[in-house]
């Protein structure tokens, strides 16, 4: 299973560089360079490691990375079924894990995250390890194992180097406490345990410690965005004070509730196809009767995911909801099992009259295998539908507009561009090694480096070298009106260059 959602992923996957976040997490990593916030150091020092692969290019390399994120999540997915569906005969267990690892890895968020490079690729991979490892845990305390602390100490030291790759993952944590105490109610008493956990936590957070490392090692990373140089501009970083704005909505999470649900409805409903979140449905009211623990663990997860998503107010939210549908396809898989047993024994009982014992178990097993196919149509479903969608084999289009760029310029000139675009124009730089000649200015340069505005930037190199800008639309009017331009143009269907002439 996880073989072939990773080929249908390897069929799909963008071939280069992307624009915005993408472009960033393909370059940041193989250059050792530091990310916005919150730094991500996780994946950068994971990155690093991978991007050595001697195989495509960087870019490519990095979009492979989260392919096989996503892939080794759906095989979680698996495993972590196999746990809660409690069933004795594996073919029905491991029939409706499969079928539940497909439903999620072909489900939209994950299949677009797989195919481009992205923190959260790593992110959701880092958070089924951890519900992974939880699950084992209680496996283990039920069947008195003397080492069965081991795994949560695993669990602890995951949980630390998720909060390293994405702050997202510490939603978890009220979840995981309830867990913690369901399990083990007694735990404090056991502070050897307590404490080992505790330091795993510590190490696995220890590699924040990149960020102000990389920042005052000398030479400077190409990406060396608010410049973390000092414990109050490491702070900031980490913290991510940049974006405090964002958050606005956690001090009145309420208002407004009608309209930020039906945007994360609509992000929900197109991850499972047809009747799917029905039967979901019924997974989570089958693990209540049965598991209640489980289910209050899984609902907690699902729970504070939602409530933070609807909340922050980030550009691409719908990423963040992936959380959710990981547990969306855990209680798909309890509902398929449940399902495809009770038709069997009803099949079984029906048939006591007119077949023997052999009989009844032939059409037992034909009424399972009836409803494992039809729980089939859920991610064969998607996969179809989405496929022309997600395919990213033939988008080449970053690297034809970043080369366009660089065609574009003379010698020795300056470009100052903004996030969505600049990222791309880093990587060729960078990466490829592109046109080093070009200084290329963004709006965190901007502050970073002390121009102040897009104005500031343009004088600073006015009547010095060449100046061009990639205007972004909120300042394209006065831009035009207040200089004297020349429009230079790109790869098609993508802004153009302005070349500004004079003030």
């Amino acid at each position: 299973m996880t073989l072939f959602a990773f080929g249908i992923y390897l069929r799909t996957l963008l071939p280069g560089t992307g624009f915005w976040d993408t472009a960033e997490a393909q370059t940041v990593p193989h250059t050792l360079s530091i990310f916005h916030p919150t730094g991500f150091p996780t994946y950068t020092l994971i990155g690093w490691l991978w991007s050595q692969l001697p195989i495509g290019s960087v870019a490519w390399r990095m979009n492979l990375m989260s392919a096989v994120c996503l892939s080794l999540t759906a095989g979680l997915v698996v495993v972590i079924s196999a746990h809660l569906i409690g069933e004795r005969n594996r073919l029905l267990v491991a029939s409706s894990a499969g079928l539940a690892g497909l439903a999620f890895a072909f489900a939209s968020e994950p299949w677009k995250n797989a195919l481009r490079a992205d923190v959260h690729a790593l992110h959701i991979l880092l958070a089924a390890l951890i519900i992974w490892l939880l699950f084992c845990w209680r496996d283990a305390e039920v069947k008195g194992r003397p080492r069965a602390g081991g795994w949560l100490m695993g669990a602890s030291f995951a949980f630390g180097l998720g909060m390293g790759n994405h702050p997202l993952i510490g939603l978890m944590a009220f979840g995981i406490a309830f867990w913690v105490v369901l399990v083990a109610p007694g735990i404090w008493r056991r502070w050897k345990l307590v404490i080992a956990c505790a330091g795993l936590l510590l190490l696995g957070l220890a590699v924040y410690l990149y960020i102000p490392i990389r920042a005052l090692i000398p030479p400077e990373p190409p990406l060396f965005y608010a410049r973390p140089t000092t414990l109050e501009k490491v702070k900031y970083l980490v913290f991510a004070e940049q974006f405090k704005g964002l958050f606005d909505n956690f001090a009145n999470p309420f208002d407004f509730f009608g309209d930020k649900w039906r945007k994360a409805e609509s992000v929900l409903a197109a991850q499972l196809i047809g009747p799917g979140w029905i039967v979901v449905a019924m997974g989570a009211a089958t693990l209540a009767v049965r598991r209640l623990g489980a289910f209050v663990f899984l609902a907690s997860l699902v729970a504070a995911n939602v409530y933070y998503s609807l909340n922050f107010q980030d550009g691409d939210i719908d990423r963040y909801y992936m959380l959710s549908v990981l547990v969306a396809a855990l209680l798909l898989a309890v509902a398929i099992a449940s399902l495809a047993l009770v038709c069997a024994r009803a099949a079984a009982i029906a048939s006591r009259r007119f077949a023997g014992i052999a009989g009844r178990r032939t059409m037992a097993s034909v009424a399972a295998v009836a409803v494992l196919a039809l729980a089939a149509l859920l991610p064969t479903a998607s996969l179809v539908i989405h496929y022309a969608e997600r395919d990213q084999s033939a988008y080449t289009d970053p690297d034809r507009w970043a080369k366009s760029v660089f065609a574009a310029l003379p010698p020795n000139a300056v470009v100052i561009s903004w996030w969505s675009y600049s990222t791309t124009l880093w990587y060729h730089r960078w990466i490829n090694g592109e046109r080093p000649d070009v200084k290329i200015v963004d709006e965190r340069n901007i502050l970073d480096d002390g121009y102040g505005t897009i104005d500031g930037a343009i004088r600073a190199f006015l009547g010095k070298r060449p100046v061009f800008l990639v205007a972004p639309d909120w300042e394209l009017q006065r831009i035009l009106l207040f200089y004297t331009t020349t429009t230079v143009p790109t790869y098609a269907g993508y802004t153009e260059l302005l070349r500004i002439e004079d003030r």
